[in-house]
């Protein structure tokens, strides 16, 4: 059976208020607001505040407070946080991915320079060259 695809987090929050059951929860007692925690859950008759991340460590990129949670729900657990995570195996993150790439730092400058003057979004210049490598090789 093919796994439901989500490709961010307002999918994956609209997954969430569908499916809450299927992860232990008994009732949202607070919706998803746009701010830490994104949703105050009744489990095991108590309020639980569950934040949403795609991917887990996006929590620290956010700059979210561990002190405000009490759970992070993901779909790809890349990291520890100090609090329960849980990944929902049922569904496939098919979203943008953050990489870390080690570049010769005058390349980097040099090339993040010409992006800047001609307008080009580096993530984006990359990806389309990985994208053409792709396909050459397929060739």
């Amino acid at each position: 059976m093919s796994k439901e695809i989500i490709k961010n987090e307002k999918e994956f929050a609209d997954w969430f208020k569908d499916n809450y059951k299927k992860l232990g929860f008994s009732k949202i007692v607070r919706p998803d607001i746009s701010r830490c925690p994104d949703f105050i859950m009744l489990k095991d008759g108590k309020n639980v505040n569950v934040e949403l991340e795609t991917v887990a460590s996006n929590f620290l990129v956010h700059k979210h407070d561990l002190d405000k949670v009490d759970e992070i729900i993901c779909l790809v657990k890349d990291t520890e946080l100090g609090k329960p995570i849980t990944d929902v195996k049922e569904l496939r993150f098919n979203g943008p991915r953050k990489v870390t790439l080690s570049i010769d730092s005058n390349v980097y400058q040099r090339y993040k320079k010409y992006c800047e003057e001609n307008a080009i979004m580096l993530s984006k210049k990359i990806e389309l060259f990985m994208k053409e490598q792709i396909d050459d090789y397929k060739e």
